[in-house]
């Protein structure tokens, strides 16, 4: 745990870039939308944005401590995470921080936060278990749905952006319309 990140080409297998963070492990590397920097949380609780062309190196610190997860919108403007403060919201051109979203009622020790794949809205539950969908421009809260669910892994939109999953209550919920009309008690033979 040297805290290197690596570059390998996957087609011959080749190294294309190294890059030391300091000591210490890097539990998350995600590529941005634009595929133009690396971005990597930790050592020393901050994540590290690495542009590959000029290797030049930015740190952005949340102030909130150990952010293993964050996620990008897919349109390229926004990284979100979760922590102890809420949902952190930064600029994903400049990494500078765009705005906090949720405060303590979205506080969570793992922060599982997702953008819908048109990037419009940013989902995570809350600590009484709704899940929330916000503006990510504005920090409104658009819409909050259900109650007592208890979030325990990551969310994920297919790519429609119909359909949600997320690791609750040690399953995968799934949620979105559905393909079959219900099932009322009466009508079951």
């Amino acid at each position: 745990m040297d805290g290197t990140v690596k570059i390998f080409e996957i087609s011959t297998g080749k190294e294309l870039h190294s890059f030391v963070l300091g000591a210490g492990s890097i539990p998350s590397i995600e590529f941005d939308a634009r595929g133009k920097h690396i971005v990597a949380s930790g050592p020393g609780g901050v994540f590290q944005a690495i542009n590959i062309a000029t290797k030049e190196v930015t740190v952005i610190d949340s102030g909130m401590g150990w952010l293993a997860e964050y996620r990008f919108s897919p349109d390229g403007r926004y990284m979100a995470s979760g922590g102890s403060a809420g949902m952190v919201v930064w600029d994903a051109r400049t990494w500078k921080e765009h705005r906090r979203i949720g405060g303590e009622l979205i506080a969570g020790g793992r922060g599982f936060v997702s953008f819908t794949r048109d990037s419009r809205y940013l989902a995570v539950i809350d600590g009484t278990g709704r899940l929330h969908f916000y503006d990510p421009a504005t920090g409104g809260d658009v819409h909050t749905v259900g109650e007592g669910l208890r979030p325990d892994g990551a969310i994920e939109f297919t790519q429609d952006g119909r359909v949600m999953a997320a690791g609750i209550d040690g399953k995968i919920h799934v949620f979105g319309p559905g393909t079959a009309p219900a099932v009322r008690p009466g009508d079951r033979k």
